[in-house]
């Protein structure tokens, strides 16, 4: 079920009337009616693949619970690989089992006939919730949260439906003792709910969407089209990436705040980062954190390298998770490219250099925010962009050639002046405007009265109305 269909628009009220008609005092009821919502939202797209998404939850749960209870490191340890394995080997099956055979056999020159591939697509959600549950059994294993003793808590906890398909990726120290917590009614922060659902919609259908039909046409066919409209197209996608992924964030927090839940921050404007590690501060926030705390660390830290230096060991720990982190995004050689290019620039950004005598880092000498920093890191983004968009790799080529060599035809400006540009500047206007909220739309009463903050939500619903395309996937869905 998508949140920009008609479905969802009928299936939100429901579940939320019938989840406050239970009260706050019946949390067990509560858990049930979420659980059952969340496994039905899930199984609209197809239910097969609920059976996967328990079977992760149940692998978790208990193999934290032995974690726990194990009263050696070696037991300890036999548990936690054996969660790792069945997440890590879901993830493998069902994402880069294919890729891994098509290279395999390309490598080798061997015959097709050599390994059957499967004929499965991949679910929905699912590098999502594992790294959810992954997560979670790894901070019991370091003793940072206690295990869940409440099964259908945990249940609730993995596949909460506002955050289930496309994050943000919560921590179990955060989001699971959520759900044991009375939840009140409070029109104030329904309020605020419904507010970022409105404007992440808007996000999503009005602006993403439209977009999306040029960066379509584009990106299909670059060799038909010259210098100008390719960087067009270019531009044009680093801003429905943000629009389509920080809409579903958005929409994914409001809906929580329905039911009295707090969801993690997932953006924090990243395009107005004046470094590439300052972007990833603020990019897909709850997934780099991840990241960072469950690879990065661990590997500097890790005894077995002791013979590399530390600004060695370092410059490998980036390398391969900006690489994990392109390759999770999905199998391939794209993806790979997008995350190495972005860990050679956090490595370069990370250089000391002598700024007013004092020895500081590049990368915050650029944080402090001189005009060419945004310009260096906008024009990376959307040249790295470029690889992560492109179908293959001599694609993303074709199109950095096609910039390069091709005429550029004064027509083409012609492109630039229609209704999607505008309703685009206009999500950029109010973004920054109010960028020191987690939203735009909030606390408006501070700002504007009454009848011009109606003026406000009618006008955005007429546009998600008039101008809007529904039943578009989001793009991050596919990851």
């Amino acid at each position: 079920m998508l949140f920009n269909s008609f479905d969802f628009g009928l299936f939100l009220p429901i579940v939320f009337i019938l989840y406050w008609i239970l009260g706050r005092k019946r949390i067990q009821g509560q858990n049930l009616l979420l659980l059952g919502a969340s496994y039905f939202f899930y199984g609209v797209w197809d239910w097969r693949f609920l059976l996967l998404i328990l079977a992760s939850s149940l692998v978790d749960f208990y193999a934290a619970t032995y974690i726990a209870k194990a009263k050696t490191q070696k037991r300890k340890r036999l548990w936690l690989y054996g969660s790792l394995s069945w997440n890590l080997g879901v993830l493998f099956v069902f994402k880069y089992y294919n890729f891994f055979l098509d290279n395999l056999k390309s490598l080798f020159e061997l015959p097709e006939n050599t390994f059957t591939t499967l004929d499965i697509i991949i679910p929905v959600g699912l590098s999502f919730y594992t790294f959810q549950t992954i997560g979670y059994t790894l901070d019991v294993y370091r003793k940072k949260i206690e295990p869940s003793q409440d099964l259908l808590k945990f249940l609730c906890f993995v596949s909460f439906f506002p955050q289930l398909v496309a994050g943000p990726i919560e921590r179990a120290s955060k989001l699971l003792p959520q759900f044991s917590k009375q939840r009140t009614f409070k029109f104030d922060k329904a309020k605020d709910g419904l507010r970022q659902v409105l404007w992440g919609l808007f996000k999503k259908i009005v602006v993403a969407d439209n977009i999306g039909v040029a960066v379509f046409a584009i990106y299909n066919h670059p060799e038909n089209y010259g210098s100008l409209t390719i960087i067009y197209g270019a531009f044009l996608f680093l801003f429905q990436l943000y629009a389509d992924f920080s809409g579903y964030s958005d929409i994914a927090i409001g809906t929580a705040k329905l039911f009295g839940f707090d969801l993690s921050t997932n953006f924090k404007l990243p395009y107005l980062a004046n470094s590439v590690t300052g972007f990833w501060q603020r990019w897909h926030i709850t997934l780099s954190k991840w990241f960072q705390d469950y690879v990065y660390v661990p590997f500097v830290r890790w005894n077995t390298f002791n013979s590399l230096s530390k600004s060695t060991k370092k410059v490998v720990g980036l390398l391969l998770t900006m690489g994990l982190i392109g390759l999770w995004h999905g199998a391939n050689w794209t993806y790979l490219a997008f995350g190495l290019l972005h860990g050679v620039l956090i490595i370069l950004e990370g250089t000391t250099i002598t700024s007013k005598g004092k020895k500081i880092k590049l990368y915050q000498w650029l944080e402090t925010g001189v005009f060419w920093s945004k310009f260096y890191t906008v024009t990376f983004l959307v040249v790295s962009l470029i690889f992560f968009r492109a179908s293959t790799l001599d694609k993303a080529v074709v199109m950095l050639k096609e910039i390069v060599t091709q005429n550029i035809p004064f027509y083409e400006f012609d492109l630039i002046i229609d209704k999607k540009i505008i309703f685009l500047l206009l999500m950029i206007i109010i973004e920054v405007w109010r960028k020191k909220y987690t939203h735009p739309f909030m606390n408006l009463e501070g700002v504007f009265p009454k009848i011009v903050r109606w003026s406000i939500y009618y006008f955005i619903i007429f546009a998600i109305i008039r101008y809007g395309r529904p039943q578009e996937e989001f793009i991050y869905f596919q990851f």
